[in-house]
């Protein structure tokens, strides 16, 4: 009697999990580099009594969109957007990080790290500009210089960001903020597979209508469910009822 509640329930499960990855995606709508995610669902099957079969709901596992975001003018030096594949690495306290979100700034030391002040990689080594050097420069390749010159004829040359690229990016692990993890080995990206646009940053690649869209689905598929768990409920307190009668 009690079988169709727990195949409900497994569906409000489900409608759950969906739920708090849609309100992931809308809170971060205006985060440079954010990449939203959705959930596969699958008919998970139970073998019951010939020829029955309990067909539930399965939270299968959750995938992540890997199309560009929109490249935003923000007209400063140290912002830039990634445009094509790959990826900046940043040096954490857990090992190298890789993101798609370039709002970066210079620290105390005047390297250059991103918001969570974690350094910036070149060679894989952290960035360092001298700021009395003059207006930045960042390349399409991602070398950084400035305009100031040495000797009169020779630019001041930073490094080159490293930008990289995986096998398999829906491989990426989710970290803190815009952080990707990877227990594949990064490979450097070349020249023709990317392009870094400066004084630019890649924004999210949420789409705030598609999602409220969403949310609006998932809250009333919620409802439906509640709708017949409680109807249920009340169908099996009469059956109860019937059996036995109150004195």
């Amino acid at each position: 009697m009690e079988t169709p509640t727990y195949i409900v329930l497994s569906r409000q499960l489900g409608l759950t999990r969906q739920m708090d990855v849609v309100a992931n995606n809308l809170a971060n709508t205006n985060t440079p580099g954010f990449k939203s995610e959705g959930m596969v669902f699958s008919e998970y099957l139970i073998k019951a009594e010939k020829p029955v079969k309990l067909s539930y709901v399965q939270d299968l596992a959750s995938y992540r969109d890997l199309k560009e975001g929109p490249l935003q003018t923000t007209g400063n030096d140290l912002d830039v957007a990634i445009q094509g594949k790959g990826y900046f690495v940043v040096q954490t306290p857990d090992g190298p990080r890789y993101t798609r979100n370039g709002r970066f700034q210079l620290n105390a030391a005047s390297e250059v790290v991103n918001s969570d002040g974690f350094r910036v990689l070149a060679g894989g080594a952290p960035l360092i500009i001298n700021p009395d050097d003059g207006p930045i420069q960042i390349a399409a390749d991602g070398t950084v210089s400035a305009d100031r010159t040495q000797g009169g004829n020779t630019p001041v040359i930073y490094g080159r960001m490293d930008v990289v690229t995986f096998a398999d990016d829906a491989a990426l692990k989710p970290g803190s903020g815009t952080l990707f993890a990877s227990d594949q080995a990064p490979q450097p990206a070349t020249t023709d597979q990317f392009k870094v646009q400066q004084r630019m940053i890649e924004g999210s690649n949420v789409e705030s209508i598609r999602e409220m869209t969403s949310m609006i689905w998932v809250q009333r598929n919620y409802q439906a469910a509640q709708k017949f768990l409680e109807g249920e409920h009340e169908r099996m307190r009469r059956a109860v009822n019937y059996i036995i009668p109150s004195s």
